[in-house]
């Protein structure tokens, strides 16, 4: 569960504790509590004493950093999993924290599969990544992360949808034959990747195009040589 910040955040703990203690704060606090991970694990008697807002959103996130933070990791998962099931449609809990726990996961595979059959937008996405987390299998979350790529080769401007989806292509190491033809037609554009103004436009824009390189990168493994040689030469197949 750590980001790529987590662990540099470590030191900064006794600092960001007391913060807990404030309701305005604390939401943000533990936001960042659930990124370090087990790493924070020794937060957790100041978590019990957090004080939130009293609704049971800010419950939930109590409950989550907790779970996150926990050194327990078969119990953390329980915990995730059984929101996961619990969840009642179209949001199927918190999909996308069960991802940390690759195949271990696996017990829950079927209704993040559910989620990634009947859903669309951030469920769908979610869902795609969460399953090839669990699986380590491509299909069918290739084949979902390909509709947000396409988006964007086609005109659309989902761009954070986009940043999501090739950071998981990026994760998985391989990209489809329908990919590869997309990314290569965002490369080729002049428009900027980003619907924001001014100079941030400029950065996104920059952000996007690097991840798009990345992506195709990823085209180069035997995998997608292989299928590319069967989408140009059917009769190759065998």
């Amino acid at each position: 569960m750590l980001a790529e910040w987590g662990e540099d955040a470590l030191p900064a703990l006794p600092e960001l504790l007391p913060l807990l203690a404030d309701t305005w704060t604390s939401s943000y606090v533990l936001g960042m509590l659930r990124t370090i991970g087990p790493g924070a694990a020794s937060a957790e008697p100041a978590l019990r004493t957090c004080q939130v807002l009293d609704s049971p959103g800010n419950h939930w996130l109590v409950a989550a950093a907790a779970a996150s933070i926990s050194a327990d990791r078969a119990a953390a998962l329980r915990f995730f999993g059984d929101a996961v099931l619990a969840a009642e449609e179209p949001e199927y809990g918190p999909i996308s924290d069960l991802a940390d726990f690759g195949l271990d996961a696996a017990p829950y595979a079927n209704r993040v599969r559910l989620a990634l059959k009947n859903r669309t937008h951030w469920v769908r996405l979610t869902a795609a990544t969460t399953l090839w987390s669990i699986t380590g299998q491509a299909e069918p979350s290739m084949q979902a992360l390909e509709e947000f790529v396409l988006r964007i080769a086609a005109g659309g401007e989902a761009f954070g949808f986009f940043r999501l989806a090739l950071q998981a292509l990026i994760r998985m190491g391989t990209i489809s034959p329908a990919i590869r033809v997309a990314l290569l037609t965002v490369r080729q554009s002049d428009r900027r990747l980003s619907t924001a103004g001014g100079y941030p436009m400029i950065l996104q824009d920059q952000e996007l195009r690097g991840l798009v390189e990345q992506a195709l990168a990823c085209a180069d493994t035997p995998l997608v040589r292989d299928m590319l040689k069967r989408v140009v030469n059917p009769g190759s197949a065998g």
